[in-house]
């Protein structure tokens, strides 16, 4: 009998990867972390540090979902052995990271999606999902304040702007739906068109209506890189990050050993707990999550304003969805930095015959970059735009024209479009599990917090706090399970309802604004 991990799906789809050296630079992540540099080396700087042999827990990844995981994991383990819990060692924690750093913009759906989740899950469970989504402003706001206060973790008015009518009357008939069930959450739109919103907004003639609230915005590189390095100096005995170190293969348990075995090109690495935080790359070792959780790329950039817009729309604070047509390219979305030359972080460009990783390993699609590249002046009119950017020179490499720097970056798709949360079945890893020896922690097992389907920055977060509660045996204390979603968790029954949709050649679930 084939467990799940062997069986294939129809269509079939590309197995993805682990991840490669990216030809494209990504303007997020320079300048580099200070914490990347002495990593990679022993003190002396004579070597690569070679990973222990031994960690308790291994995270597979070190984006906002690892970071979250290891925070939570910590500080818990922290509070047991601050209350007397329990008189063993603080538990090792070890991150293996492919590259020298991970990737904000954080406005999660909520009227696009809520009918639908609504005829799909039922009134209470689309409710939680909304509220979960909602939850991931204010959680990160805080974390950025104590943990990473340079990554300027804010609250910006978010646009949704429209310049299709049809797409904009369903996008009022949803947002009437949703004020309607939920008024609290609802209370803060509001709705602008025409004139009104072309001339509050500083939007070409082409725009026909925007739709309003507040979000939240963010650097997440200096985000997620804040946050880990306060965990380094908080938990310099339990917590080590190894970058430039890909998990190459996983072999489980055997008579002889009892441990998951990791292979990284810096040695083997024993562990209990395995934490496969590598959201669209993890199929690729876990082989039974690949039919459902699928590579997309995107492209990005880093743009000078022109300058009648730098001086019109001020420095940060709003965000933008712009919707030109979704049924086919989906949507663009542009968040602007408060430092600097206000840079606008621009990305999207993503059409339905490119969301499978099929070109040239890490490049982006021309036709995207040229999408990219051309679109603001024409989505915020010529007249709005004004003339070029003055740029300036920062001997750091980049363009000197409108578009300062343009790279691609990879995102899940998940297979209906909800996040994988929790434990992972046995018949999915295809391994065995080590034995039970902790008390105080879950079974040993492989977990996993992936395929966020290009809304990381609004589940990810509280995904990855679920599986750490989880994984030290938390979860009912916690009450997890009241917060989580029950639709994200992981189950062998939820893989087979989605590849039977997928044999049928349909999905399990559709999203009216589809942009990933």
């Amino acid at each position: 009998m084939r467990t799940l991990s062997q069986q294939s799906p129809s269509p079939p789809v590309p197995t993805p990867g682990l991840p490669i050296a990216e030809p494209t630079r990504s303007f997020w992540t320079y300048p580099p972390s200070a914490i990347l540099a002495h990593l990679v080396q022993e003190p002396d700087g004579s070597q690569c540090a070679a990973v222990p042999e031994y960690a308790d827990v291994v995270v597979i990844g070190s984006g906002i979902s690892g970071a979250s995981f290891v925070r939570t994991l910590l500080n818990a383990d922290q509070q047991r052995v601050n209350k007397g819990e329990h008189e063993h060692k603080r538990l090792s924690v070890v991150m293996l990271e492919a590259h020298d750093a991970n990737g904000g913009h954080i406005n999660p759906p909520l009227y696009h999606d809520y009918e639908e989740l609504k005829n799909t899950l039922g009134l209470r469970a689309a409710q939680h999902i909304i509220r979960f989504r909602l939850a991931h402003l204010e959680i990160q706001r805080r974390v950025g304040e104590t943990d990473a206060p340079d990554a300027d973790c804010r609250e910006v008015e978010a646009v949704d702007v429209y310049y299709d009518e049809e797409t904009l009357e369903e996008a009022k008939r949803l947002l009437k739906v949703y004020k309607r069930d939920m008024p609290v959450e609802g209370q803060q739109y509001e709705c602008v068109v025409k004139e009104a919103a072309r001339k509050r907004y500083h939007l070409s003639e082409y725009a026909l209506g925007c739709i309003a609230t507040r979000a939240g915005a963010v650097h997440p590189y200096r985000f997620v890189t804040g946050v880990l390095t306060r965990l380094l100096e908080d938990h310099p005995n339990q917590f080590s990050l190894h970058t430039n170190t890909p998990c190459m293969s996983i072999m489980g348990p055997s008579e002889n050993e009892p441990f998951y075995i990791l292979q990284t090109p810096r040695g083997r690495l024993k562990t209990k707990h395995v934490v496969h935080l590598t959201n669209s790359h993890v199929g690729a070792l876990v082989p039974g999550l690949a039919p459902v959780v699928t590579q997309a790329r995107e492209t990005m950039s880093a743009q000078r304003p022109g300058r009648e817009l730098r001086a019109k729309m001020g420095a940060g604070v709003r965000s933008y969805v712009f919707y030109d047509d979704p049924v086919y390219k989906g949507f663009d979305y542009l968040t602007q930095l408060r430092s600097g030359e206000y840079e606008l972080m621009f990305g999207g460009g993503l059409e339905e015959g490119s969301i499978r990783c099929t070109r040239m390993p890490g490049m982006y699609d021309l036709h995207s970059a040229t999408h990219v590249s051309g679109a603001l002046a024409v989505y915020f009119g010529a007249e709005n735009w004004g003339a070029e950017g003055a740029s300036s020179v920062d001997g750091r490499g980049w363009a000197a024209g409108r578009v300062k720097a343009l790279w691609s970056g990879e995102l899940s798709e998940s297979a209906d479009g909800f996040p994988w949360v929790g434990r992972i079945p046995v018949s999915v890893t295809g391994r065995g599990r080590p034995p039970k020896v902790d008390k105080e922690m879950a079974s040993p097992g492989e977990w996993v917090a992936a395929g966020y389907s290009g809304e990381g920055m609004v589940h990810a977060w509280l995904c990855a706090r679920a599986v750490a509660l989880m994984v030290l045996g938390m979860e009912v204390g916690q009450s997890v399970r009241e917060w989580l979603p029950a639709r994200f968790l992981v189950s062998e029954t939820r893989l087979r309802q989605v590849q039977a949709c997928q044999r049928q050649g349909r999905r399990s679930r559709a999203n009216v604004y589809r942009s990933r």
